[in-house]
């Protein structure tokens, strides 16, 4: 018994002596074995593009679904809640990621519809925290081949944003406009909403950042281009342009202006022309028709129809998309 005792009054001063030679942080401050540290990420472009990629798969999903907005009337079909119920809960919500349309219901009176302004700043805030992170590295970088290629990234971040950001005024007139990364709800809790004019030429700065930084053809499909940025600026220059021509009685803000309409419509024109005539791009199966069938019969269908299969991915037309899938995945 004395010799096992003191057997273990030699192991608990080993012990002791363990304990003592480093401090009580040294055991809580591990490197985690399954997340990548922050110090060892945006350092690299591959890093950047890691980042973008992240950032386009949760924001596509915000404009996936796209056809619920067709009037949510009789032509729209939908098999269930177009959401299975192993990721829901019984309010439809779950806590993992916003999912924009793909989780509304384009059922009732689209009482759903709340839910995509919430998705819409979830999206902003992914975009903004990857742009702090590459303008960090742009920042602290001195080869100019690199700063470019970062450039471009940052390019496609401000694209985006500008999107999601036509989304909300679209939808919601003024709103609140958060062009910085968010840590915290109460940073923004109180945050009050921003004329939709400011927002506009927000959009359009983003845009031609955009335009000036991407490459005149994106080398990779479901990259960006040029003309995706002048394309979405005629865009938001033609709804500026109506809104400013027809009125926003919905918006009470809002007082159209019969001038800024037409200059608007001049230069959504000029976008659009210079889009249609300096990038060599074509129409899906040069724009005809196609055979197809008469009314009451699906056996032919025209070019139209195939535009929105996955076979139809890359094709000149789409100026603007987002990949979705591939074949058999039921997603173009």
């Amino acid at each position: 018994m004395i010799r096992i005792f003191k057997k273990m009054s030699y192991i608990g001063c080993l012990a002791a002596l363990a304990l003592s030679a480093g401090s009580c942080s040294d055991l809580l401050e591990q490197e985690s074995t399954v997340d990548l540290p922050a110090t060892d990420f945006w350092n690299t472009v591959n890093d950047a593009e890691y980042g973008l990629n992240g950032m386009v798969a949760d924001i596509r999903h915000l404009f996936d679904r796209d056809y619920y907005l067709d009037g949510m009337g009789e032509f729209v079909r939908v098999r269930g809640n177009s959401f299975s119920a192993d990721e829901t809960g019984t309010d439809g919500r779950d806590g993992r990621a916003y999912r924009g349309l793909w989780k509304i219901r384009p059922i009732g009176y689209g009482g759903g519809w709340d839910e995509m302004y919430r998705y819409c700043y979830g999206g902003v805030n992914r975009i903004n925290y990857v742009m702090d992170n590459v303008e960090k590295m742009i920042a602290r970088n001195s080869d100019a081949s690199t700063i470019e290629q970062l450039e471009t990234i940052l390019g496609e971040c401000r694209l985006m944003r500008a999107l999601v950001y036509f989304r909300l005024i679209s939808w919601w007139g003024n709103v609140p406009y958060i062009d910085w990364r968010v840590y915290d709800n109460s940073e923004v809790a109180s945050i009050s909403r921003t004329p939709i004019e400011t927002i506009k030429d927000s959009i359009l700065s983003d845009l031609d950042y955009a335009f000036d930084k991407l490459p005149v053809k994106a080398e990779t499909q479901g990259r960006f281009a040029k003309p995706a940025a002048l394309a979405l600026r005629g865009k938001v220059l033609l709804y500026w342009a109506s809104w400013n021509d027809y009125g926003w009685p919905e918006l009470d803000t809002f007082t159209p202006s019969a001038e800024k309409a037409k200059q608007a419509y001049k230069d959504a024109a000029d976008a659009f022309k210079h889009v249609i005539d300096d990038y060599g791009l074509t129409l899906f199966r040069n724009g005809e028709p196609g055979d197809f069938d008469g009314l009451g019969s699906a056996e032919n269908l025209p070019n139209y129809y195939y535009l929105f299969l996955p076979s139809a991915n890359g094709d000149p037309e789409f100026i603007l998309a987002f990949n979705h899938g591939g074949e058999g995945t039921d997603q173009g």
